[in-house]
């Protein structure tokens, strides 16, 4: 799943918990949840999943959050409180640890946090998946759901 849906997940959740750490905690605990979801990137070509295709796709992914958030900067007219940053960055963290691993796949605990991770990629997708399309489609729902959520 994207970072950008990822993010606006975490930041959904945070107007419930005003403690950044367990914000934070929240935030890295739903990024696994979501990721049960099927969301289209397993039927991605292989030789997409390479450090310079996951890098770029990464850098665009984060502009969109950080235009998403100075969005928000603007639409609240206020700075984001700390526990909303936290939830953030507890809700992208286990991507930006599975990017390490591209660089570092023979690091023995960047592979097992990268296991783990792919063990929830896999609980519905190994049985279910959307082709890329409908992923997109369907994160791009989700994103705006959680959009509206954090705003409304």
């Amino acid at each position: 799943m994207f970072l950008t849906v990822h993010g606006a997940v975490g930041l959904a959740a945070s107007q419930y918990f005003s403690n950044p750490l367990l914000a934070f905690l929240i935030g890295f605990i739903l990024h696994y949840v979501f990721d049960i979801i099927p969301h289209g990137d397993t039927k991605v070509s292989k030789k997409y999943w390479n450090p310079i295709h996951i890098t770029l796709a990464g850098l665009i992914d984060i502009s969109v959050i950080f235009s998403l958030i100075l969005l928000y900067i603007w639409h609240k007219g206020q700075l984001l409180p700390s526990n909303q940053i936290m939830a953030i960055l507890g809700s992208i963290l286990p991507d930006l640890i599975q990017f390490l691993y591209f660089f570092c796949p023979k690091n023995k605990l960047i592979t097992k946090i990268n296991n783990f991770h792919e063990f929830f990629h896999g609980i519905i997708s190994k049985k279910f998946e959307f082709n890329l399309y409908w992923g997109l489609i369907f994160q791009l729902l989700i994103l705006i759901i959680f959009i509206l959520i954090t705003i409304l």
